[in-house]
C-alpha cells in the first residue's frame, strides 16, 4: 500500500486498501465516542460511518456525514468508481468500491454497525444500507488521484433458441429463431415498449448466441443443424450486417465476453465442442477442438477475474473447463455429474457460480462453496421435469431460475443475496424455450415460446410481474 500524506492525495487503490484493513483487523466495536489508529496510526479516527470513509480517505480530521461533502464534489452515481462515496447528509455515509455487473449491482465497504463489513446491493434497490436509496448523493474525494482499475466482468447472455442482449444504449434486443429465419424487435426506447418484428432471414430454426463486442455492437451467432453464419450491428445502436459463414452446422452455441472484451465463441456437433475467439477487432481465429462431450447444451459464465467458465451437458455425462488464466487458455475437460435435459448458469453476489440442471425428476443445482470447489448435486424441491432452464439476477443480486415443458413454467428465487431458494411458484403455460434478461433498471423480462410465437413478462415492482403478452405481435411460430 503507497503511503499518503495526512490530508494528502491519495490513489483509489490506497482507499480501497484502507478501507480493507478495518475489515481484516476489526478496529473495535461500533461506537460513535470511540477512536481507533489509522492504518500506519498517524492518526485516530471515530470508530463510525463517517470515521470510517475519513480513515480511508486519510483525512487530517474525522468529519460527520453533514461536514463530507466538504471535502467532496458531488457526481452522478452512474460515475461511481472505487473510493468514492454515497453519503446521506444527516444519517449514513459507505465507500463504494466496484460495480459487480451491468444491472446496477456494486460492492461497498460500510461502518454501519459491527463489525466493518464487505458488502453487495443494486443501486436501484429502495433501501441501500438500511436507509432511504433517495436519501443519498455520490460524492467524489477531492484529493482522490485516478489509477489503473481493472474493467467491470462481463457475464455472458443465455443463449438458445430466443436471446436478448442489450445494445449500448441500454435497450433490450430479442432475436427468435424460427423456420423462416432469424426474427428481431427491440425497445423503442430504454426500459421501454417493443418495436414490430422484423426479419433477418439467416439460418433456419437455429440456436442462437449474442454478445457484444468491445465498442459496444452487439453481435448475434445462429447455427443450425447445417451451417453457422453472424451478423454484428454496423455501429453501436444501430443497424445490423449481412449474414456471414462463421462455420459447418452443429447443435448448440454460446458465446461471451475475456475479459479484454473480446469475443468466444463455444458450438457442440456430434464430435465434441469446438471455439472459436476474436483475435483482433474484426478476425476471429480458426475453430479448436476441446474435446468435450457430443451434442451437449452449452452454458457459459464469467468468474469474478474475468477467466469464462463452460459448463456442457448431454443426454449421458456434464462436464466443464474453464481459463487458466484470464484472456487465456483453457483446462481439459472435467466431470460435472450425469447427463441432463437442461443447464443454465449464474452467479451470485459474492462471485460464486452457480450451475441449474434439468432431467425427468426435476430441476437440480451445485454452487462453488469456493472458487475452486464445488457442493454436491442437490435438488430444488422439485420444478418441471426436462425443463428448459434460464436464469438472471433480481436487481439486488439474488439469483432466479426460470423452467419451462411443454405443460408449464415455473420459477425460484433466492430469498436473500447468496441465500437459499424459496419454494417452486407458477409462472404460466408450458412452452418450448424460455430466457431471462433484464432491463437497463435491473427489472426482470422473460421471454418465451411456443408455437402461437413469441411471448414476454416482464417485472412492474421488485414483487409483482406483467401478465404474459406477445412482444408486439406474435413473432415467428417457435413449436
Amino acid at each position: 500500500m503507497a503511503d499518503s500524506a495526512l490530508g494528502g492525495p491519495i490513489t483509489r487503490t490506497e482507499v480501497i486498501a484502507r478501507a480493507q484493513i478495518w475489515v481484516d483487523q476489526q478496529p473495535g466495536p461500533y461506537d460513535q465516542g470511540g477512536w481507533s489508529p489509522g492504518p500506519g496510526g498517524d492518526k485516530n479516527y471515530r470508530r463510525d460511518c463517517s470515521g470510517y470513509v475519513s480513515m480511508a480517505w486519510h483525512l487530517d480530521g474525522s468529519p460527520g456525514t453533514s461536514l463530507i461533502p466538504n471535502y467532496a464534489t458531488e457526481i452522478p452515481r452512474s460515475q461511481l468508481r472505487a473510493g468514492d462515496v454515497l453519503n446521506s447528509f444527516y444519517d449514513h455515509v459507505f465507500l463504494f468500491h466496484k460495480w459487480d455487473d451491468d444491472q446496477g449491482g456494486f460492492s461497498y465497504y460500510s461502518f454501519g454497525s459491527t463489525p466493518v463489513r464487505y458488502l453487495h446491493a443494486n443501486i436501484n434497490n429502495a433501501y441501500l444500507d438500511g436507509h432511504p436509496n433517495g436519501d443519498y448523493k455520490a460524492l467524489r474525494y477531492d484529493n482522490i488521484i485516478d489509477d489503473t482499475a481493472p474493467p467491470a466482468v462481463k457475464h455472458p447472455y443465455v443463449s438458445g433458441r430466443v436471446v436478448s442482449g442489450r445494445s449500448a444504449d441500454g435497450r433490450l434486443e430479442v432475436f427468435a429463431a424460427g423456420a423462416n429465419g432469424v426474427s428481431h424487435a427491440w425497445q423503442t426506447e430504454v426500459n421501454g415498449g417493443w418495436s414490430a418484428w422484423e426479419n433477418l432471414g439467416g439460418p433456419t430454426n437455429a440456436q442462437l448466441a449474442i454478445a457484444p463486442n468491445p465498442d459496444g455492437r452487439l453481435e448475434l451467432f445462429a447455427l443450425s443443424a447445417t451451417t453457422f453464419d453472424h451478423i454484428w450491428q454496423t455501429a453501436p445502436n444501430a443497424g445490423w450486417s449481412s449474414w456471414a459463414n462463421f462455420g459447418t452446422g452443429g447443435y448448440r452455441v454460446a458465446a461471451g465476453n475475456n475479459a479484454d472484451g473480446r469475443i468466444e465463441v463455444f458450438a457442440s456437433n456430434p464430435n465434441g465442442v469446438f471455439h472459436r475467439w476474436q483475435n483482433g477487432q474484426a478476425t476471429w481465429s480458426g475453430w479448436e477442438g476441446t474435446g468435450g462431450p457430443g451434442n451437449s447444451r452449452l452454458a457459459m459464465e464469467a468468474a469474478t477475474d474475468g477467466r469464462l467458465e463452460v459448463f456442457a451437458l448431454s443426454d449421458s455425462t456434464f462436464k466443464h473447463l474453464f481459463q487458466t488464466a484470464v484472456n487465456g487458455g483453457w483446462s481439459a475437460w472435467e466431470d460435472f455429474g450425469d447427463g441432463g435435459k437442461e443447464v443454465t448458469v449464474n452467479h451470485n453476489s459474492d462471485g460464486r457460480l452457480e450451475v441449474f440442471a434439468s432431467n425427468s425428476n426435476g430441476v437440480f443445482h451445485r454452487w462453488q462453496t469456493s472458487l475452486t470447489e464445488w457442493s454436491a448435486w442437490t435438488g430444488t424441491g422439485g420444478g418441471p421435469a426436462d425443463a428448459k432452464l434460464s436464469s438472471t439476477r433480481t436487481t439486488n443480486g439474488r439469483v432466479e431460475v426460470f423452467a419451462m415443458n411443454g405443460q408449464t413454467a415455473e420459477h425460484i428465487w433466492q430469498t436473500g443475496q447468496n441465500a437459499p431458494y424459496s419454494a417452486w411458484e407458477n409462472f404460466g403455460g408450458g412452452g418450448t424455450s424460455v430466457t431471462a434478461s433484464n432491463n437497463l433498471d435491473g427489472r426482470m423480462e422473460i421471454f418465451g415460446t411456443s408455437s402461437a410465437g413469441v411471448y414476454h413478462r416482464w417485472q412492474t415492482s421488485p414483487t409483482e410481474w406483467s401478465t404474459w403478452n406477445h412482444v408486439n405481435g406474435p413473432g415467428p411460430s417457435m413449436p
